[in-house]
């Protein structure tokens, strides 16, 4: 169906008056009914405990069934019928009702046995819409108050027409309307007719009598009147009125047009929603579904849609008002002045490798109520960030940062914090310095045997570590372990040394262990060294095998009083054990020749213990491994002429436990 002919309240007075005559004519003309008016298009909501009733009536209608608030029901038509009365909320009166096919989905055939079934239309609410009324001084003195209790939503309103006129009733339908909580703007009835040259000065009257601030919706520009302008001259025309409006306002107005009107008067061009003029309120009556001009206004589809020319509202006592629907529930879209902007405190902040940080990033709306979508880019590596709430109804929502203790970088990084609605980006940035959390990396805590040195109860042996950090190492702190008891601090030669010379004494069990602490003052964990004991081996001991001419001698400096020695070139010495580290104990003196040294078949090298003075308990030769096994080392005289004598006085092995 098209939408009927313009009706006297959308022309000026002057205009109207000229018309009344005619119109009377047409009036009587016409046959009247009081069957369905209106067909419905969509889903309802119940905005209360609402009565299913038989019939369009209280009088006749028995109750079937009390919805409660919130319930979804379809409608196949809205029809008039008997006069009704409820707190819904507020008091609601009229005499529409709604013909219901289905409720909660399920067709009401199946439920009472009979299709379709009543209810009060006032009792409902679009379902994805929002409700609300134009006006204009036709509908007189208007009770906004009970325009909103009716659960409308919005109330644009008749301003100005042409050049020189103001609607009546603009200022105070524009003040009660906003006093009452509804979103109000006003129309500009266009006279193209009036000013074929001139849309600029329309323009410029509408903006100067519409007074439009931020909260309001977008101005409507009325378009009904063609002026007998070409279909090119009048696309001119309207761009001419839009685009004065923008540069005065710097709002994109919306555009009120019946489907035939925009395709026989505007080529059906899609020209202005793609200049971003997107906001079309279309004027088609009594149909399931708009039909929408311009290629569906350039794929927006349309924004409000007038659907009923005659509608009733509570507080409006005038026969007919125009009612209208918003595709959605949220109007910031369409509302002036309407944004947001965001803010993330604190502003700066440090967080250690390893740990989390926070901020809180604020929403400052303006007329805005839409989710916002909130994201974070700009993260180093290793750093996630979550949001409590995201996207966000609300105006503020906590942000919870992670740092990696080993994949996170130190260093300085801006993040950006972005927040996205409606086609809106808002963007602003924090700093998060990133510091050293990390504590050094240690290893070492190993004892080592080494030589040359002597051996008393006990044998030296070097502990040796190694530590590493981003920042340095500060400090390493080494404690060691008797036989299982309490850890004991050792001393260091200086805060930052990697070496400690110790004595293991012989049958004991020894550990040490080791932390080092950054310039920053993270303190690692202890870093444990193997479990070692020392054992000495006698050169009687089992396991030492002699081979060419070996004599004993007594000698109260040696290892337990005696050693074998031999001066005959190519005698050795073998010796099998299983441990983690050997020492050679020999004697050193004037007379004392060399021999060359084999493991585990393998050439080690030549000790010679030649020495200026004679000493005893010499560890010649040593060496280790890192775990236990099996060797043997055997030791062979070399016969160096004029002093062959080589000495066996003991051996140390060290075992893992």
């Amino acid at each position: 169906m098209v939408p009927r002919p313009p009706r006297p309240h959308r022309r000026s007075l002057a205009l109207a008056s000229s018309l009344v005559g005619a119109l009377a004519v047409a009036i009587v003309s016409l046959p009247f009914t009081a069957g369905p008016v209106a067909a419905a298009w969509r889903d309802y909501v119940a905005n209360c405990n609402v009565n299913i009733r038989t019939a369009a009536t209280t009088a006749s209608g028995s109750v079937l069934k009390v919805i409660p608030a919130d319930t979804v029901v379809t409608t196949s038509n809205e029809l008039a019928g008997g006069s009704w009365s409820a707190g819904c909320p507020g008091t609601v009166t009229g005499n529409r009702w709604f013909a219901i096919v289905k409720i909660g989905g399920v067709s009401v055939t199946s439920l009472f046995g009979v299709s379709p079934v009543y209810a009060a239309k006032g009792l409902f609410r679009g379902a994805n819409v929002l409700e609300g009324v134009d006006v204009s001084t036709w509908q007189g003195t208007v009770d906004y108050a009970a325009v909103k209790a009716s659960g409308r939503s919005f109330v644009v309103a008749k301003a100005t027409e042409g050049i020189g006129f103001t609607d009546p009733t603009w200022a105070r339908n524009k003040a009660y309307a906003t006093a009452a909580g509804l979103a109000v703007t006003g129309y500009h009835f266009a006279r193209p007719d009036l000013n074929p040259t001139n849309p600029g000065a329309e323009a410029d009257w509408f903006v100067s009598q519409l007074g439009l601030t931020p909260g309001m919706l977008v101005p409507a520009l009325d378009l009904e009147v063609s002026g007998g302008l070409s279909t090119t001259a009048l696309v001119g025309w309207v761009k001419g009125f839009l685009d004065e409006v923008y540069a005065k306002t710097g709002a994109r107005a919306m555009i009120y047009v019946s489907p035939g009107f925009w395709s026989g008067h505007m080529g059906d061009t899609r020209m202005f929603a793609d200049a971003g003029y997107t906001v079309l309120w279309v004027a088609h009556w009594f149909a399931n579904t708009p039909s929408v001009p311009g290629q569906n206004w350039g794929g927006h589809g349309w924004t409000f849609w007038q659907y009923d020319d005659c509608g009733t509202v509570p507080g409006i006592a005038s026969t007919c008002v125009d009612l209208d629907r918003f595709n959605g529930i949220d109007l910031s879209s369409v509302t002036y002045g309407s944004g947001f902007d965001v803010d993330a405190t604190p502003d700066k902040q440090s967080i250690e490798q390893g740990a989390s940080g926070s901020m809180t990033v604020s929403l400052v709306r303006s007329y805005f109520t839409l989710p916002i979508s909130l994201s974070i880019s700009g993260l180093p590596t290793g750093m996630t960030a979550s949001f409590s709430t995201s996207p966000t109804s609300g105006s503020t929502t906590a942000v919870g940062l992670k740092t990696s203790a080993t994949g996170t970088p130190t260093g300085t990084y801006p993040i950006t914090v972005t927040a996205s609605a409606d086609g809106m980006t808002e963007t602003t940035t924090t700093t998060v310095t990133v510091t050293d959390g990390v504590p050094p990396t240690v290893k070492g805590g190993h004892q080592w045997l080494f030589s040359p040195t002597a051996i008393g109860t006990g044998t030296p042996a070097r502990t040796t570590w190694s530590g590493s950090d981003a920042s340095g190492v500060a400090s390493f702190t080494v404690q060691r372990q008797v036989d299982g008891g309490a850890w004991t601090a050792m001393h260091l030669s200086s805060p930052t040394a990697t070496s400690l010379l110790e004595g293991l004494a012989f049958g004991h069990r020894y550990q040490d262990r080791v932390a080092a602490t950054d310039k920053l003052g993270n303190t690692s964990g202890w870093a444990y060294g193997p479990i070692l004991e020392p054992l000495l081996v006698q050169q009687t001991a089992t396991g030492v095998a002699y081979n060419g001419t070996w004599s004993n001698a007594t000698n109260s400096f040696a290892s337990g009083g005696s050693l074998r020695y031999t001066t005959t070139r190519g005698a050795s010495v073998t010796y099998t054990f299983s441990g983690v580290g050997f020492n050679w104990v020999s004697y050193r003196g004037p007379n004392r020749g060399s021999a060359a040294v084999y493991v585990d078949g393998h050439y080690r090298g030549t000790v010679s213990l030649s020495a200026s003075g004679y000493v005893a308990r010499q560890v010649v030769f040593s060496m280790n491994w890192s775990t236990n096994a099996t060797h043997t080392v055997k030791i062979v005289a070399l016969g160096t002429s004029g002093h062959p004598r080589v000495d066996v006085d003991a051996f140390v092995r060290v075992i893992r436990m």
